[in-house]
């Protein structure tokens, strides 16, 4: 009987174990992966096949430069439209089509914006789509969702390796690249310069990257001591176009207004040592070109800065007025101070 009892277990054993090593294993994106094949299937089945499995519907070559690694271009200029598979589009650079899914902005950007190849900001399947083009080319390739992701910390070799491993949302990209950018705060400088020669000639810059040109002379020279002082200003793109402003009749003019903001001078903490740091009354930050503006100024002054993004909002840009690597340009009065905390235009 022991020895039957024992036989028996270990039958059991052995069915288990078998059944264990026959269960198949299931991968992050099985079933995306089938969803993907079945729709290429169906609406593109001859689309020629990148290594990374993404799928070129249309390509129509440039004849510039060749866009080619990350190392070779970090940056390109370019136009791009992002749908889903259905068509739906999820952004686009193109104020017309903007216009007419009905997602337009009086106040946001369009038009061809700065993109950083670097990883966590560009993801794997748009960098490898734009590797093999040119500069003037456009393209539109259908990205599987394992390739979509910006949140993978490395870039992977194999196909394989970005299915077992990465997850995201199958896209339709297209995108027209206008100019290969190996140099970002080269390209930014130089734009600079040119626009001030343009508007402002015999105008230096001051610092790297950065032009003051005095509008109105101050009425009172003295410095300031710490407290509140105050300003008017306009933000602008180098194309004109106002993106923020203190001033109600002005943000009417560009149809930027908004019923839930109050629109009156900044209130500013001027700091009582070089050792503190330029803030907004309640405490916020302010971006260093800004910031370098208005420790320059004195009361009753009128000026206007430019600088590149390095002193702005970088490569990610601020939001859907502020594309990336985007010089800046502010008008700013310095309206001047009173202990009392009044404003004081000093007339």
């Amino acid at each position: 009987m022991k020895r039957t009892f024992a036989f028996a277990c270990l039958a059991a054993a052995l069915m288990i174990a078998g059944s264990c090593a026959k269960a198949p294993k299931t991968g992050i994106n099985d079933a995306s992966k089938r969803y993907f094949d079945a729709w290429v299937t169906v609406h593109c089945p001859d689309a020629p096949q990148t290594e990374l499995g993404s799928r070129i519907t249309s390509d129509s070559p440039g004849t510039g430069a060749l866009i080619g690694s990350l190392e070779d271009t970090p940056f390109v200029y370019a136009n791009y439209t992002l749908t889903d598979l259905a068509g739906n589009v999820s952004a686009t650079t193109d104020k017309k089509l903007s216009q007419q899914i009905g997602t337009f902005a009086e106040s946001y950007y369009y038009g061809p914006t700065v993109i950083c190849r670097y990883q966590g900001y560009l993801s794997a399947g748009i960098t490898e789509m734009m590797e093999t083009m040119r500069v003037g080319g456009t393209r539109t390739a259908v990205i599987p969702g394992w390739l979509t992701s910006t949140a993978t910390t490395n870039y992977f070799e194999t196909a394989q390796e970005y299915i077992d491993q990465v997850s995201g949302t199958d896209i339709i990209y297209t995108t027209e690249i206008l100019e290969a950018i190996p140099d970002i705060a080269k390209w930014e400088t130089d734009s600079l310069a040119r626009f001030m020669a343009r508007h402002y000639p015999g105008v230096d810059s001051t610092a790297y990257g950065y032009y003051y040109v005095q509008t109105q002379e101050p009425k009172d020279t003295s410095e300031f001591e710490s407290g509140t002082v105050y300003i008017n200003y306009t933000g602008r793109l180098l194309n004109g176009q106002v993106f923020d402003s203190t001033i109600r009749d002005t943000t009417r003019k560009y149809r930027i207004y908004q019923d839930s903001k109050t629109y009156e001078p900044m209130s500013l903490s001027w700091p009582s040592s070089d050792d503190e740091t330029l803030t907004t009354s309640d405490g916020g930050s302010l971006i260093e070109g800004f910031t370098k503006c208005i420790q320059g100024m004195k009361a009753g002054e009128k000026g206007i800065c430019f600088f590149y993004s390095a002193l702005g909002y970088g490569i990610t840009g601020g939001g859907s007025t502020i594309p990336a690597c985007s010089p800046l340009c502010f008008e700013i009065e310095m309206l001047g101070k009173n202990e009392d905390g009044s404003i004081d235009t000093l007339d």
